[in-house]
């Protein structure tokens, strides 16, 4: 005799009683799925976290304070949980900032039922189910911040710091740059500094990244 699945427990953090009771419902009314408790309020909703659900429904504008806050400490308390945003707000702020906390997918508040109980079905499947408009927003976001980092580029690398930042894209370390270079280990971590300010990145790697796609540096065939 095959053993039913077990079913996916989904916690709704949200103020708006009739949302809230519109998504319990949805849940209920979705195969495998079961409603692990309710909140309307951010501490009520960390004490929901409290009981291990594996999804996490949650508005963003909570009486109390913000929903990225419960998303962090529930993406930081429970790893394996997929937590969807249900919220009125879909600037691109509000969609980056609960993505960058650990949001795996984000729906505008009226999505219709299929839409919603597609979106907790395709999140527990490992996918990120995101309504068009919000995605429109992210592109939006990563078109500014890709501008953003043209405009630094007005301030262009100088030479030197061309130099060194192509040897240490070829995996050189900064003793070995220096020695190339006849400068010392401390100018080759100046040079690096000031890369990194102009080119707004931390690390080596976005660094490469960046002046590649800008022109700065190439490699030969």
């Amino acid at each position: 005799m095959n053993q039913a699945s077990p079913r996916a427990r989904v916690a709704i953090v949200e103020d708006d009683a009739i949302l809230r009771e519109d998504l319990a419902r949805i849940v209920t009314q979705t195969e495998n799925l079961e409603v692990a408790g309710m909140a309307d309020t951010l501490a009520a909703g960390r004490i929901l976290i409290g009981t291990q659900p594996d999804v996490l429904l949650i508005d963003l504008a909570l009486p109390d304070g913000n929903g990225v806050e419960l998303i962090a400490e529930a993406r930081a308390q429970i790893p394996s949980i997929k937590i969807i945003v249900v919220s009125i707000f879909g600037d691109a702020h509000s969609v980056v900032r609960a993505i960058e906390a650990g949001a795996d997918g984000y729906l505008l508040k009226g999505a219709n039922p299929v839409e919603a109980a597609s979106a907790i079905t395709t999140v527990l499947n490992g996918g990120a189910p995101i309504s068009p408009a919000v995605a429109s927003h992210i592109l939006v976001r990563m078109r500014d911040r890709r501008d953003a980092t043209r405009e630094k580029l007005d301030a262009p690398l100088t030479e030197k710091e061309i130099a060194v930042l192509t040897d240490l894209a070829k995996g050189f370390r900064y003793k070995e740059v220096a020695r190339l270079h006849n400068i010392s280990p401390h100018t080759v971590a100046d040079h690096v500094k000031s890369i990194y300010r102009k080119l707004a990145v931390n690390s080596r790697s976005e660094a490469v990244f960046e002046a590649v796609q800008a022109g700065l540096i190439r490699f030969k065939d």
